[in-house]
């Protein structure tokens, strides 16, 4: 069965509707990545800060899917651990027919909350970058 694992980052465990402010999203097909900036309050962290800038990237991105956050929650049975959680035994990446050439145990089903979005990421792995030297644009 399908489960949500919050994801412990330098900041500590990311929980809140409020927690993860998004400015910008950047697919870049070329490096076959997708980058994501903004904010996060530090007030729902588990390692109190105050609003601190953030980059997640996700490296070799195979799928993604966007839905608005309310709509997400009528559509997907979800009670959420974290803001930023692993998906183990993803019932989605399970069920996707990926390419032979490609080695389907590297990759891992990311689920993002953002203020107004969710994101589900299949991607091979991720980087999070914090603090004022972090470009959100």
């Amino acid at each position: 069965m399908e489960q949500a694992v919050p994801i412990e980052t330098s900041v500590g465990i990311l929980s809140g509707r409020d927690c993860i402010h998004l400015d910008t999203v950047i697919q870049d097909a070329n490096k076959n990545v997708m980058v994501f900036a903004g904010d996060i309050s530090g007030t729902l962290v588990s390692k109190a800060i105050d609003w601190i800038p953030y980059r997640l990237t996700f490296i070799q991105v195979l799928a993604y899917f966007c839905c608005e956050l309310d709509t997400y929650e009528n559509l997907v049975n979800t009670t959420s651990c974290g803001s930023f959680v692993l998906m183990e035994k993803s019932a989605w990446l399970e069920s996707l027919p990926i390419r032979y050439d490609y080695d389907k145990s590297a990759y891992k089903h990311y689920r993002l909350f953002t203020y107004d979005d969710v994101y589900d990421i299949i991607a091979t792995e991720y980087e999070f970058e914090i603090g004022n030297s972090v470009k959100t644009e």
